[in-house]
């Protein structure tokens, strides 16, 4: 994802706001089967320079988009206009924003959730596995750049039975546990791996599968 300091807020809000434009109708539309949030707060700066648009913002927790605009623009075509191009659907109304699911784990590999949603988890130590590199991903599901480290992590967890993930959903940067572990973090996916005798090998947060790899290596699994 791009800098923590672009993104810490669930909401991105655009446009100017007199105490004139205040009243201007309240559009919701939703983005159902969205990749990542960065499509999202695209999508809603494009609409906030349209004509008769008084502010958009795009609730990242929610895939939703939602405008404030004069009552003569049309907003889902509007919206539609700008996102001609993009695999996720629109749709009028709110509560029907939705993210691509998560990678579907085959049977019998040594991957979990331990949190979700950003429920705190008091102390990571105990979700180590004895004997196993232990890789914890603090992630989100309008992280895309988590999707390729789950794609990955579950080629290397088939491949080495030394190997274990474990994911941590922050849900979002305010919640418990993203501030309980992200305080310095700049960025998700934000991973700590841990070696087969229960060091602390390395933690990052930025997508870099080599550095990853290596850390894998370096914690004992061949």
């Amino acid at each position: 994802m791009s800098a923590r300091s672009l993104i810490l807020s669930v909401l991105l809000v655009l446009g100017g706001c007199s105490p004139a434009s205040t009243n201007a109708p309240r559009t919701v539309v939703s983005l159902a089967h969205l990749d990542c949030s960065d499509c999202g707060l695209e999508l809603a700066r494009a609409v906030s320079k349209h004509p008769g648009v008084v502010r958009t913002r795009f609730d990242r927790r929610r895939s939703e988009l939602v405008v404030q605009a004069d009552a003569s623009v049309d907003v889902l075509a509007l919206a539609k206009s700008h996102a001609r191009d993009e695999k996720y659907e629109l749709v009028l109304g709110p509560g029907k924003g939705s993210y691509l699911p998560m990678v579907t784990v085959p049977p019998g590999l040594d991957v979990a959730f331990i949190a979700k949603d950003g429920v705190d988890v008091p102390e990571l130590a105990s979700h180590r596995v004895a004997g196993k590199v232990t890789v914890m991903e603090f992630g989100a599901p309008w992280c895309e750049p988590c999707r390729k480290v789950d794609e990955h992590m579950l080629a290397v967890v088939a491949k080495k039975s030394g190997v274990a993930y474990r994911k941590l959903d922050i849900g979002e940067w305010d919640t418990p546990l993203a501030k309980h572990y992200l305080s310095e973090a700049e960025a998700l996916p934000y991973l700590v791996v841990f070696g087969k005798d229960g060091a602390r090998i390395d933690a990052f947060g930025k997508l870099d599968l080599v550095r990853l790899d290596r850390a894998i290596a370096a914690g004992g699994a061949p």
